[in-house]
């Protein structure tokens, strides 16, 4: 881990200042960036724009206690993997295993051992960034960047059930490279590989942080817009088509001209499968390469 990167933060969550900067020194001192709070409610009105990378967390404190506060984060999502090391003067085997059941991944006693203090919290950043870093790897095209297929179509499964629960809609966009063999053939597949990555960039500026972006394959694409009926979904469409087009691109000196063929199609209340919606929006691609591609259609 590279500390001087790319600082990991760590939230103090103590009621006594003494304690909090005594840790804030240590830890400042060996290049982490610290936040800290005094109690467990305005510990979780951070949590609700902040991310820390590991919390170290009292036990008692006033109002919720140190368990009840990891209870509680430990029911959140996206705090879910997020570390915590119990900072307690309760040394008996109770209280200890009370805390790992709360969610706990360590406990240090007090007074603390600088060194046991940060060797711990070394460990659980490392362990917590080497599983994000697996995640990553797992679900994202190592090309582009963006959503690989397999994780693609899980997120469009969750969709899909998302929707019929509650009776709402989304749209699907296919997207495909236009003559991209051509490119291939023209200037090998480095240059493919640059005009993916830079289609990519592209792609995924020009849609909202809630969509969902992924390369289902060669020269495949595939957008995911919740909540967005098939009008929206159109203009959405025709903006990357339009962005894709005006792409200023040199390969060895030599202009590439890029465009993009789109087929979008809007959930449907009877549809019984996620790949209903996902062959209307690729018949609408086909529709719009055999209309003379670069263009948008939609069924």
């Amino acid at each position: 881990m590279n500390l001087e990167n790319n600082k990991p933060l760590i939230l103090i969550v103590d009621d006594s200042p003494i304690n909090i900067g005594f840790c804030k020194k240590i830890l400042n001192k060996n290049g982490y960036n610290t936040d800290s709070c005094n109690c467990g409610e305005e510990a979780l009105e951070y949590l609700e724009k902040n991310s820390p990378d590991l919390i170290l967390l009292d036990i008692v404190m006033p109002g919720i206690d140190g368990y009840e506060f990891c209870e509680h984060i430990k029911n959140i999502p996206e705090m879910t993997d997020t570390p915590v090391i119990f900072l307690s003067a309760m040394d008996d085997e109770e209280s200890i295993i009370k805390g790992f059941k709360c969610g706990g991944v360590d406990y240090i006693t007090k007074p603390f051992r600088t060194q046991e203090m940060l060797a711990r919290t070394k460990t659980h950043i490392d362990l917590k960034r080497t599983k994000e870093q697996l995640l990553l790897m797992a679900t994202t095209d190592v090309l582009t960047g963006l959503a690989n297929r397999r994780f693609f179509m899980d997120r469009l499964s969750s969709e899909f059930e998302r929707v019929k629960r509650y009776e709402s809609l989304y749209t699907i966009i296919m997207i495909d490279l236009d003559f991209f063999k051509k490119i291939n053939d023209s200037f090998g597949h480095k240059g493919g590989d640059t005009v993916l990555e830079k289609v990519s960039q592209i792609l995924s500026k020009g849609l909202r942080c809630t969509d969902i972006i992924g390369r289902i394959g060669g020269e495949e694409f595939a957008a995911i817009l919740p909540e967005t009926e098939i009008q929206h979904a159109i203009q959405i469409a025709e903006r990357l088509r339009n962005a894709v087009e005006n792409l200023q691109l040199e390969i060895n000196g030599k202009a590439i001209k890029t465009t993009i063929s789109l087929g979008a199609s809007q959930s449907n209340p009877l549809d019984r499968e996620m790949d209903d919606g996902l062959i209307r929006a690729d018949t609408a691609l086909y529709e719009a390469k055999e209309a003379g591609r670069n263009r948008v259609c939609s069924i």
